[in-house]
C-alpha cells in the first residue's frame, strides 16, 4: 500500500520538480546587480526582465517603457548569457501597428548591450526581443534584463 502510495506522489511530484528547474538560469537580480554598475551616473529608476524559452520557431517578446521630455535616459540591457544571438529593437509602436517606426538597434548601441538615449518628448517607446530558433544551440531557455536610468538634460530646462 505504502510502495503505492510513494509512486503515485513520485509521478504527482516530477512535473513540478521539472518546472521549477525550467527557468533556473533566470535570476534577474542577480543579472541586474551584475550591470548596473553601466548605468554610471544615471538614476537608477527602474528594471524588467524576461524569461525566454528557446523553441523550434523564432519569437519576439514586447516591453514596454515610458520617458519624460527634459531627461537623459539610458538603457542598459543583460542577459543569462545563453548561446544565442538575441536581436533587440526599440520601436516608436506597438508590433501590433503596422506602420511603426525602428527608432534603435542593438548594432547601435556600445558592445550591443548599452544604449544612452536622448528624448525630448514625452513618449511610450516598444522594445521588441526577437529571439531567434533554438537551432543546435545549448540553450533552452533564459532571461532578457533590462534597467532605465536617467538623469537630467540642462539643455532642456534653458
Amino acid at each position: 500500500m505504502y510502495k503505492k502510495l510513494l509512486i503515485i506522489c513520485i509521478f504527482l511530484c516530477v512535473p513540478f520538480i521539472e518546472e521549477s528547474n525550467l527557468f533556473s538560469q533566470c535570476n534577474p537580480n542577480k543579472i541586474a546587480h551584475k550591470y548596473k554598475g553601466n548605468l554610471d551616473d544615471y538614476k537608477y529608476d527602474s528594471s524588467a526582465y524576461n524569461v525566454i524559452q528557446f523553441t523550434d520557431k523564432p519569437q519576439t517578446v514586447e516591453v514596454v517603457f515610458s520617458a519624460y521630455a527634459g531627461n537623459i535616459y539610458k538603457l542598459v540591457f543583460g542577459t543569462s548569457f545563453f548561446d544565442e544571438d538575441v536581436k533587440v529593437n526599440i520601436y516608436d509602436k506597438s508590433m501590433r501597428v503596422k506602420n511603426r517606426k525602428k527608432l534603435f538597434d542593438n548594432n547601435s548601441g556600445i558592445d550591443n548591450l548599452f544604449w544612452e538615449l536622448l528624448i525630448t518628448k514625452p513618449a511610450t517607446y516598444y522594445i521588441d526581443y526577437s529571439v531567434p530558433a533554438k537551432g543546435t544551440s545549448t540553450s533552452t531557455d533564459g532571461c532578457l534584463v533590462i534597467l532605465i536610468g536617467y538623469k537630467n538634460n540642462q539643455l532642456a530646462k534653458k
